[in-house]
């Protein structure tokens, strides 16, 4: 599944990219509470290995968190 991790780490690399653009830290910070709160409840992994672990355990959700991330222009 390296479709995964290839995903995982544009959003991981464009939230790095963004972080000090404020409207976009917060949407990217919005949209991970909601979905990487489940692959990563106590919130201690990096934002990539969150997002990987979201790909393989909860991929719907995980496509759902991509198509919101496109959809608001971050990825």
């Amino acid at each position: 599944m390296a479709e995964i991790e290839d995903i995982a780490f544009k959003i991981a690399a464009a939230f790095e990219d963004n972080y000090f653009v404020v409207p976009k830290r917060n949407a990217f910070n919005a949209i991970f509470s909601e979905y990487l709160s489940l692959a990563d409840p106590n919130a201690s992994m990096e934002p990539y290995e969150a997002i990987v672990r979201l790909g393989y355990r909860f991929r719907p959700e995980f496509d759902e968190m991509v198509k919101q991330l496109k959809e608001l222009g971050l990825i």
